[in-house]
């Protein structure tokens, strides 16, 4: 447990660190207290519907996000990030069930996702001076998520802190296209995501996800800047730019539907119908209705890990919220055959809750949902062309494409 208070800042796009506030602990329970120079620059919540904007003491709910609110529960990495961080606590004789999610923050410092960073740090890895070859800790990676322990502990640590459950690393792509695993390094922020034999798509996956990065972007949903790494034996990792960073070393403020709703995403959470009203109110009409197309994609390209945490929100310096960019898109079908997010109160399918998502994002009618639908299902009729080119396996071709004109024909009926 903290016995002092951890300091909140939010970097700003243009590299700017401002004031945010305290977060204390006690035995049982955690706080946040908002700094009144930063409400007099801020009117707006970081996590409008959960954090009054005020400077009263604000208690966390115990749940789902370790015992801190949602939006400094964003800061911490999911499972991939948690183990690598857990084996650093043992190596540091501390174990990782009795460290608080404060102290976590504490140790992540300024290495989190989205524009938060904690102070003071606390200090348990030697200050990495080199970069490693992004191929060699990629492998090192992969290799740990299967359970062979790596002796790369310090770098995997140090580029594993993005979200989900499988090995990813935090990189940069430098100006002469070489890639950097130090954090201060100037260039393009990138995720790159790994594959493993341990993946339902094994190895696959990169190259079905590019694809649908590929149709999403087609039909006009915005993606982030992506492309397919080559490491050899016929395999491919998928790198993606971090919209979090901007070009002059800054941060964007994101925060989850998971951590803006307090939804847990390891279950069944959030409804389809609540996320876009939640969207039109925080942002606009229009990004609701943006978010609308993704609901359709993710039904008829059977993207059925739909949960709380692939949904996420950017805050400009003066706090206009819109969507992020559409991101963790990729065939998962689901042994239920439902999907994370619901449609209204359905998990297998949205045709009963056309009319509800066109009213709660000002369509006129069902029909221009429709009308998104179409156009998503021509461009997935691309589908097999493009991964035949990419040399993934004819039958898993055939079961993706198969499963989303089944889905197609199900809307239609």
């Amino acid at each position: 447990m903290l016995k002092s208070a951890l300091t909140v800042k939010r970097t700003l796009s243009t590299g700017e660190k401002v004031l945010v506030g305290k977060l204390v602990e006690n035995s049982t329970q955690s706080f946040f207290q908002f700094d009144e120079s930063y409400l007099s620059n801020h009117s707006t919540s970081l996590a409008p519907f959960n954090l009054k904007a005020d400077t009263s003491l604000q208690v966390a709910p115990r749940g789902p996000h370790y015992g801190i609110h949602g939006v400094f529960g964003d800061s911490l990495p999911d499972g991939w990030g948690l183990y690598l961080m857990d084996r650093v606590f043992r190596k540091n004789d501390h174990n990782p069930k009795e460290v608080t999610a404060l102290e976590r923050l504490a140790y992540l410092g300024d290495r989190c996702m989205g524009a938060l960073s904690y102070e003071p740090e606390l200090d348990l890895l030697d200050e990495l001076k080199q970069s490693i070859d992004i191929i060699t800790l990629g492998r090192a990676a992969i290799e740990e998520f299967e359970g062979t322990e790596s002796a790369l502990l310090e770098h995997l640590m140090n580029t594993g802190g993005s979200g989900g459950a499988r090995p990813k690393m935090n990189v940069t792509r430098l100006l002469n296209g070489q890639y950097s695993t130090l954090d201060d390094s100037p260039g393009t922020k990138l995720i790159v995501k790994l594959t493993s034999e341990k993946f339902d798509l094994k190895h696959s996956e990169s190259l079905v996800e590019y694809c649908y990065m590929q149709m999403a972007s087609n039909v006009g949903i915005e993606v982030p800047n992506f492309d397919l790494i080559d490491v050899g034996n016929g395999r491919f990792w998928l790198e993606q730019e971090r919209f979090d960073c901007t070009e002059q070393d800054g941060r964007v403020h994101m925060i989850s539907a998971c951590g803006l709703l307090d939804a847990p995403f390891r279950e069944p959470s959030l409804d389809y119908v609540d996320l876009v009203k939640a969207t039109r109110i925080m942002c606009s009409v229009t990004e609701s209705q943006k978010l609308i197309k993704r609901c359709m994609f993710n039904y008829l390209t059977v993207n059925q890990d739909d949960h709380s945490k692939n949904f996420s929100f950017l805050a400009s310096d003066t706090d206009s919220w819109t969507l992020s960019p559409f991101y963790d898109i990729v065939y998962s079908p689901n042994p239920y055959k439902e999907h994370m997010t619901a449609f209204g109160g359905n998990g297998r399918t949205p045709k009963s809750a056309l009319d509800q998502l066109a009213a709660q994002s000002g369509l006129s009618s069902k029909k221009a949902i429709m009308v998104m639908a179409e156009e998503i299902f021509e461009t997935t009729r691309s589908f097999s062309h493009e991964a035949k080119h990419l040399g993934l396996s004819p039958n898993l071709i055939k079961e993706i494409d198969k499963d989303m004109l089944e889905k197609f024909k199900a809307l239609s009926v």
